[in-house]
């Protein structure tokens, strides 16, 4: 499959997804569905755990205002196919109108599509295998907005993690995979196996160190603050399958520069990220 290249952006006046503006860059357009590359601190869809403006509601408020850039898309309505928490980054994927949307809601549902992300772990307490797998049922938590494993009640999913690069600061990059993602099924996996997330407070991933820390021979104030701001994880990938008329494709995010700057100052630049 071949990655269809990056046309333009889409611009979002405040207050549409909060009181800064943005200009999220498409990361394909075709006839049927458009992905653009979502920052963390956005949300994909409203859902009662989250608290961040989503895109669904901002791409149709502008949609229906008759937006230049949104009527260029040819888009009838913007729907998301899968559900992607604001603490992540990465490809974001709307369907363009309401055939397109059964069709692809319906792959992603059939365990058609392939999502690959990145994330950030500790080294200390990890399993000492190069991969590592979890087909751990999840519920949601009767009162956390969290998942749990469950055998009883919980719904299948499966997690495969491949260790990319470890650093001798004691940090891990992983390459998550799974072919559905159950709302914080990657989180909740990496947890449950070891491996939970840095910055993850809501299943109990390692703080993310200072740039003291990490900058031991520097002096100043400034760091003290965080080497990176919210939880360390993107969806780097999601591959699309063919239709009818329509060819297969591999969906791509690059890593936002904020989430690379925090890889080189762990010593996990070199990774070699495929």
């Amino acid at each position: 499959m071949t990655s269809p290249k990056k046309r333009n952006a889409i611009g979002f006046p405040p207050p549409l997804l909060g009181e800064s503006a943005f200009r999220l860059p498409i990361a394909a357009n075709a006839k049927d569905w458009i992905a653009l590359e979502k920052p963390a601190g956005v949300g994909i869809r409203s859902h009662p755990w989250d608290r961040t403006p989503d895109l669904d509601k901002a791409l149709n408020r502008q949609l229906a205002e008759d937006k230049p850039e949104l009527r260029a898309t040819d888009a009838d309505l913007f729907a998301s196919i899968y559900y992607l928490e604001p603490e992540a980054s990465g490809v974001a994927l709307f369907a363009k109108g309401r055939d397109s949307l059964d069709r692809l809601r319906n792959a992603c549902g059939s365990h058609l599509m392939r999502f690959r992300f990145l994330f950030v772990a500790a080294r200390a307490g990890a399993p000492a295998a190069e991969r590592l797998s979890s087909e751990a049922p999840l519920l949601p938590h009767y009162s956390k907005n969290k998942m749990i494993p469950s055998t009883a009640k919980g719904k299948k999913a499966l997690t495969d993690f491949r260790r990319l690069a470890d650093a001798s600061t004691g940090w891990t990059l992983w390459e998550a995979t799974s072919r559905y993602c159950r709302i914080h099924q990657v989180r909740a996996h990496a947890a449950l196996l070891g491996i939970p997330i840095v910055g993850d407070l809501c299943y109990a991933g390692p703080a993310v160190p200072t740039l003291q820390e990490l900058l031991p021979k520097k002096r100043g104030s400034a760091l003290s603050a965080p080497a990176f701001k919210g939880m360390a994880m993107h969806l780097l990938e999601v591959e699309i399958p063919s239709f009818e008329d329509v060819a297969g494709c591999v969906v791509r995010s690059e890593p936002p520069k904020d989430f690379l700057v925090l890889l080189k100052r762990l010593d996990l630049a070199d990774a070699g990220i495929e």
